[in-house]
């Protein structure tokens, strides 16, 4: 770190004596909230939430169009927590007092026939052999294992390349279930006022130009990668309860099924996985309308009142700085609801989780963790990416958005993550030793520590040091067309390289290659990549 130490002193001085400015949000929508569904994937769930018994039951049906002719797989994540994990990750995880739940399958089917349950893990393989056109594609391997890297996906044609997909009719194939909670710190749990259920319906797995995406759930980062769908998703549970999800849901008030029991019918389109809360009578809302979004926090009487309301109006802040941005929020409802276990926060489309730390005493680090999450909404949600590989294009993208809020809206607090991420960013000779990069799966990070100093601190730092060199209105700017140019698809980190290059007029390898592969090599030109953009910015 010979020339970005000096930097960073000089600028931790500048950070330290500047002044914050407020953002307005930009209104509008386009025709970005509806739309032809025709290609698209689209899940209708029926299902019945019984908090008392910690059960949920259902069913859902998955109607898509087939990229290979022989098989799908489903990420069916609750299987993760139907068991007990042993090793220090998992521990850190879930809790030391985690105790698993139970999920099984009780139907699977293909336009109406049953099938064979086949599961490796959290994944499930479903054959559609005679259902859809023949594709030649090889299945999997049937230890689930993958190839040279490590990495589970299936050869999807021998180009490489899936077919398109352009069948006739879609398939439809429907499972259903039955699990009980696991209790544990994670995304997906419950406590004595609330259930919180993250990456707990089945999601059909990304089948691209690498071929089916089939990776486990790792105890590190979100080990997850999906394409926007659209959800129908009938929820019943006893009277006397609320809700928040992923969908729009301000409106609705459910009607009676059965005696006690209430049906909500939601519904969300473009989006990349379907959440939900179910809360008792304790939680209590606030909200505030940005734009044509109402932004909407759910905390609980016995929580600290003035620390809600302080989450709330960093969501507020947050949500507004970062549409005005990045570009309009495409959702009308956008909840942040108070969770318990120690996820510390979790963002999905439309709802992300905050747990109870941020809720029940004064803690100012919850305005940072408030407005990462809301910065996930543009970066995750509008366009999203490959979790597993490549998890330093949402994680970092989305810090250093956060950052660039927090030091507009709360100096003295940004400031200090700025430094911090800064220090331990440019810190990575001893990772670059061990060959351990930001630009890597997640199973190849040792421990929590190293994901968050490389895919957090090093791409936030690599951002932040851009943002000195072309200052804060053209790297956002560019971060806009990005976010413009991938809505509601999938980026890859190549994308990401290709617009950075574009937007400084050079090719942009060395710099990338030494920031996200941790290539020392590289240092040298990286810096005189940046000391020319610096140039050009004088000129």
């Amino acid at each position: 770190m010979r020339k970005w130490a000096g930097w960073l002193a000089g600028a931790a001085l500048v950070w330290s004596a500047a002044s914050g400015a407020g953002a307005g949000a930009a209104g509008g929508y386009g025709a970005d909230r509806g739309g032809d569904a025709g290609g698209k994937t689209r899940y209708l769930a029926d299902v019945r939430v019984e908090p008392q018994q910690k059960r949920v039951t259902g069913s859902v049906q998955v109607q898509f169009w087939p990229r290979d002719g022989k098989k799908a797989y489903l990420h069916v994540y609750p299987f993760a927590f139907a068991e007990r994990h042993d090793g220090p990750l998992w521990q850190e995880f879930l809790g030391k007092d985690a105790v698993p739940g139970t999920y099984h399958i009780t139907r699977l089917s293909v336009q109406g026939r049953p099938v064979p349950v086949q599961r490796a893990g959290t994944v499930v393989e479903v054959p559609l052999e005679g259902e859809a056109g023949s594709s030649g594609v090889k299945g999997a391997p049937a230890d689930g294992k993958g190839g040279a890297d490590g990495v589970s996906r299936v050869p999807s044609a021998s180009n490489g390349v899936p077919p398109a997909a352009g069948a006739a009719e879609p398939v439809t194939l429907e499972l259903a279930f039955t699990m009980t909670l696991p209790l544990n710190q994670g995304r997906m749990s419950l406590d004595e006022h609330a259930i919180w259920l993250g990456n707990w319906l089945p999601v059909l797995a990304v089948c691209d130009r690498n071929g089916w995406h089939l990776d486990p759930y790792e105890p590190i980062g979100d080990p997850f990668y999906s394409e926007t769908s659209d959800y129908s998703v009938n929820v019943t549970v006893p009277e006397g309860y609320q809700m928040a999800s992923t969908a729009d849901d301000r409106q609705e008030a459910g009607f009676t099924s059965a005696p006690g029991l209430k049906m909500y019918r939601l519904r969300a389109e473009n989006v990349r996985d379907f959440a939900l809360v179910i809360m008792d009578r304790t939680y209590q809302l606030t909200e505030t309308t940005v734009g044509g979004t109402t932004v909407r926090s759910w905390w609980r009487t016995t929580d600290d009142p003035g620390q809600a309301r302080l989450v709330h109006d960093a969501a507020v802040k947050s949500f507004a700085y970062f549409q005005h941005q990045f570009g309009p929020y495409p959702y009308r409802e956008y909840d942040v609801v108070r969770t318990g276990g120690g996820i510390n926060g979790m963002e999905y489309p439309g709802l992300v989780f905050l747990d109870g730390r941020h809720y029940e005493q004064v803690f100012a680090q919850s305005i940072a963790a408030v407005a990462h999450e809301t910065a996930h909404q543009w970066f995750y949600g509008i366009v999203g990416n490959d979790q597993v590989n490549e998890a330093w294009l949402d994680e970092g993208l989305t810090e250093y958005a956060s950052l660039s809020f927090l030091e507009r809206w709360y100096p003295p607090l940004g400031d200090a993550l700025v430094v911090q991420r800064l220090v331990r960013g440019t810190a990575a000779d001893a990772y670059a030793e061990k060959n351990v990069r930001p630009w890597q799966p997640l199973r190849l990070f040792p421990d929590n520590d190293s994901y968050s100093d490389l895919v957090y601190s090093r791409t936030a730092s690599m951002l932040w040091l851009l943002r000195e060199a072309w200052g804060e209105e053209r790297l956002n700017r560019m971060l806009r067309q990005f976010v413009t140019s991938h809505r509601f698809g999938v980026a890859t980190g190549a994308d990401w390289k290709a617009a950075l290059s574009r937007e400084a007029g050079e090719d942009a390898e060395p710099f990338v290659t030494y920031w996200l592969q941790l290539d020392q090599s590289r240092e040298a030109a990286a810096e005189a990549w940046l000391d020319r953009q610096r140039g050009a910015k004088r000129q």
